[in-house]
């Protein structure tokens, strides 16, 4: 997990400068300099003059049994209620049939299109039937022979596959042409028709327009506007916590909230953004929604227990994350958690911070400058010993 620092590299130079100033001045001022600090483990006690502490600033940790997400959504159309419509042959649009807003019902053509695709599936479809016709004739005349002793039960039987074979590909090319809406004859002209009752919610064609299968962006949408879908980016982290059933509240941008329930979640991570997407279904018969419209979803998420800091608090030590918990009078001792990301610049921490306590938030990389800093006075210091105890 990555966490973002809104100090930057501004505030770390800004604090290594402090502390290199702090330093000389305690070093030159003589007497009247403050004392520097004292450090015991992971503790370091201040003075209460030391020039340290005003670039240390604390707040307090807030209750994290159940944290409010501010997670980014989109609302899109109700899959299950939208028909998103296509040319499934290359054509041109020839003819218009209905407008955007227009009650649509179910079979009802929207559109036109000049395919010569679709006319070389109506032709064999007329070939098939002159096909079916003429094995269907042949079959009688055979069948007239064989009784008169003339034609014999092999011709018989050769007449009888034939036209079983001219009926299945009859019976095919008529699905086939079915299946793209037309039973006219051959004329070229393929109707986009709407599988579903619903309202034109989206039209993106116009006459002339060249129109393919494989296009990205649906000629028209036949949807029902007043139920749509809230798509929510769930960061991989959350996931887990997010279940079906709660409670879903998104702003329009203006007015009162819509409260939604949580639908869905997908049992999948988008392994290039590393999000979860969960669904919420919204009522918008009073149209306060728009498809394709970008808002913020707002969770109410159950936690178990533990608190709620800013992110700021928490430094990314190699693996380890640390937090430094003000203990008042000019003392902070570094503390080891575990944190994951709530958004809007909080963290949760499950254990190793009560209630109440105090952590810094601008400070922290002073504070273990402090602590390396001990760390390495303490090394030469055993060093110098040594080599003191092994001289003649």
């Amino acid at each position: 997990m990555t966490f973002s620092r809104t100090a930057g590299s501004a505030r770390l130079l800004s604090l290594i400068v402090a502390t290199v100033l702090a330093g000389g001045c305690a070093r030159d001022a003589g007497p009247e300099a403050a004392a520097a600090p004292t450090v015991e483990g992971a503790t370091i006690r201040f003075a209460a003059d030391s020039p340290q502490l005003r670039v240390l600033r604390s707040e307090t940790v807030t209750d994290g049994s159940a944290s409010v997400l501010q997670l980014p959504a989109r609302v899109t159309w109700d899959d299950t209620r939208s028909s998103m419509l296509r040319s499934p042959l290359r054509g041109q649009i020839a003819r218009i049939e209905a407008a955007p807003g227009e009650k649509i019902k179910a079979g009802q053509v929207l559109a036109w299109v000049t395919s010569p695709e679709f006319g070389q599936v109506q032709a064999e479809g007329a070939r098939g039937a002159a096909e079916l016709r003429q094995a269907r004739n042949e079959l009688a005349r055979v069948r007239e022979l064989h009784e008169a002793g003339v034609a014999s039960g092999r011709e018989l039987g050769e007449a009888e596959s034939a036209l079983a074979a001219s009926e299945a590909e009859h019976a095919r090319l008529q699905a086939l042409t079915r299946g793209f809406g037309s039973r006219r004859g051959i004329d070229q002209r393929m109707p986009l028709r709407s599988p579903i009752d619903g309202i034109l919610v989206e039209r993106r064609m116009s006459p002339g327009m060249s129109v393919s299968a494989d296009a990205e962006v649906p000629l028209a949408v036949v949807s029902d506007p007043d139920r749509l879908w809230l798509i929510i980016d769930v960061p991989e982290a959350l996931a887990s916590r997010l279940t079906p059933g709660l409670k879903v509240r998104v702003a329009p941008g203006t007015g009162e909230p819509t409260q939604g329930v949580l639908g869905h979640v997908d049992d999948y991570i988008d392994t290039e953004r590393h999000v979860v997407q969960a669904r919420a279904e919204l009522d918008n018969r009073e149209r306060r929604f728009k498809a394709g419209q970008y808002v913020r979803a707002e969770i109410t998420v159950p936690m178990d227990g533990g608190v709620s800091v800013p992110e700021g608090a928490v430094l990314l030590l190699g693996r380890e994350q640390v937090v430094f918990v003000d203990e008042g009078n000019g003392q902070f001792a570094r503390r080891t958690v575990q944190a994951e990301e709530l958004g809007q610049g909080r963290l949760w921490v499950g254990q190793g911070l009560p209630a109440g306590a105090r952590v810094v938030v601008d400070g922290g990389l002073l504070l273990q400058q402090v602590l390396d800093q001990n760390v390495g006075t303490a090394d030469r210091s055993a060093a110098t010993a040594a080599a003191g105890r092994g001289a003649p």
